[in-house]
This record gives structure tokens, C-alpha cells and sequence, in this order.
């Protein structure tokens, strides 16, 4: 019994380990650069959701996984994105990056994932929360950039 409860604290204390959110700076670095800015990587990504809507709406498995693709292996910007904020904005903006980026990352995949099996409707359900996600966060920041 004891050694049970040690292999499942010691599995329990692995995952805590690795579940440590990265910062935003660990985001960006992860990503490819490209030479475009972040306005232009959010227009990719919004033009990324219609390929998905649109896939979803004429039933083409691989529009949905281009759109989906795009946005789980978006590249990062030329430049820091949260620069474009005022310093007082910036650590909010920051959390908004590492929150927002794990969001559509799931129902991107979800919408895929759905897609992949016919699954119209729930595809649909997934593409309309990744939706929901980008007005969300440009609802709190549209008004912010400098």
C-alpha cells in the first residue's frame, strides 16, 4: 500500500512539474519567427477561423485542418507582440497571449478533431468557441494597441 501512495505522489509531483505555465517570452521563442508584424498574424489567423467555417459548411475535412493548422502552428511576429501595448498593459497583455494561445489552440484541434469524424455539427460548436475566443480578447485590447 505505501509504495502505491509513493509511485502516485511521485507521478502527482512529476506532473505538477511539468504542468509550470510558461511565460510569455517561453511562448514567442517557441515559435518560428516571421517577418511580419502582429496585425498581420492576427489577420492570418482570423482568415485561418473562416477556413475553418467555411470548411465546416461545405463539409471538406481538409479546409478545416488547413485553418486548424494555422492556428496551432502559427509563427511568432518580427517583434515582441506585447510591445504593442503601453508598459502599464504590457504583463496583462502578456497572460492574455499565454491564455488566448492554449484557448484556440483547443478548439482549433476540436474542430479538426470533429471534422475528422463527419462530425459536423460539434465541429461547428467547436469553431463557433474559437470564434467567441478571438472577440473576446479583442474586445479587451482592439482599444489598447498604441
Amino acid at each position: 500500500m505505501k509504495s502505491i501512495l509513493v509511485v502516485l505522489l511521485g507521478s502527482l509531483l512529476l506532473s505538477l512539474s511539468h504542468a509550470e505555465e510558461k511565460t510569455a517570452e517561453q511562448l514567442v521563442a517557441s515559435k518560428k519567427k516571421a517577418d511580419m508584424t502582429y496585425k498581420q498574424l492576427m489577420e492570418i489567423m482570423g482568415d485561418a477561423s473562416a477556413m475553418i467555417h467555411k470548411g465546416i459548411i461545405r463539409q471538406n475535412k481538409q479546409m478545416v485542418k488547413k485553418g486548424a493548422d494555422l492556428i496551432l502552428h502559427h509563427p511568432a511576429p518580427k517583434h515582441k507582440p506585447w510591445s504593442i501595448m503601453a508598459p502599464s498593459d504590457q504583463k496583462a497583455f502578456k497572460q492574455s497571449l499565454l491564455s488566448f494561445d492554449k484557448i484556440l489552440d483547443k478548439h482549433a484541434f476540436r474542430a479538426e478533431e470533429e471534422a475528422k469524424k463527419e462530425n459536423w455539427l460539434e465541429a461547428s460548436k467547436s469553431a463557433y468557441e474559437l470564434t467567441n475566443s478571438c472577440i473576446s480578447c479583442h474586445s479587451m485590447w482592439k482599444y489598447k494597441v498604441n
